[in-house]
């Protein structure tokens, strides 16, 4: 394929306004698309997080479980430097300029990931993300616990992001999704305009209409002016949430 194909017809009539964007964070705004082994990494607890996860792929244990094993491996480590390793964690080119774009006809955008809030909550500071759901880390007196509070599991996305859409009164054809991974598909069934980036299988890449194969985010930006009708008078009040 290209660096930018289209998967495909999204084509309208009449084009539709957009009302959100809905992202996933990791491989998709970052460029680590595990962020869970990315801090293992980190912190030298990969070996026993590598068998949680083929446990996990062999359905020996539950999503809920492979999070409560993985994240016991960090207890006691400092939250300051969890956030230290995130920090170096790379976005993708074109990130910054994408959300300036959708800031400017002030589309409310949202991250939805089964990644951690650690990180989403940088990542929402610093591109300016009106809603983050992911997946928390305790902590206490400044060390994490070894607790993980789930919000978000791989098969959930599609609920979360519809909730959304009524929050905001979004109908799905009014909405852009952006992921990398199986778990956006679901995303990519309630979006009007759904986009792959840097795909991790044939089965999200057909899922999509269109697909980013160098990962430039910058890329999506006339993909967006050609499907959406956008309104800069749109006056998106966040609610404090």
């Amino acid at each position: 394929m290209s660096e930018c194909s289209q998967s495909n017809s999204t084509a309208y009539l009449v084009r539709p306004p957009l009302r959100l964007a809905v992202f996933d964070l990791d491989g998709t705004l970052k460029e680590a698309y595990s962020p869970w082994m990315y801090l293992h990494r980190a912190l030298g607890t990969q070996i026993p997080a590598e068998e949680y996860h083929q446990q996990f792929v062999r359905g020996e244990i539950s999503y809920l479980d492979w999070a409560r094993l993985d994240s016991a491996l960090w207890k006691g480590v400092p939250l300051a430097r969890v956030k230290e390793v995130f920090r170096s964690n790379t976005y993708r080119p074109g990130a910054r300029q994408l959300f300036q774009f959708l800031h400017r006809h002030s589309i409310p955008c949202a991250i939805v990931s089964t990644g951690l809030t650690v990180q989403a909550e940088q990542v929402a500071a610093d591109l300016g993300v009106w809603r983050t759901i992911a997946n928390e880390l305790a902590v206490q007196d400044g060390l994490l616990t070894g607790e993980a509070i789930v919000h978000v599991m791989e098969d959930s996305k599609g609920p979360i992001m519809a909730g959304l859409q009524s929050e905001l009164g979004a109908a799905p054809e009014e909405c852009l999704a952006v992921g990398d991974g199986t778990a956006d598909i679901d995303l990519f069934g309630q979006a009007g305009l759904a986009i792959a980036v840097c795909p991790r299988s044939d089965l999200v890449r057909d899922s999509a209409h269109f697909v980013i194969e160098d990962g430039d985010l910058g890329r999506i930006i006339p993909l967006i002016l050609d499907h959406f009708h956008l309104d800069a008078s749109n006056q998106f009040i966040p609610s404090q949430h």
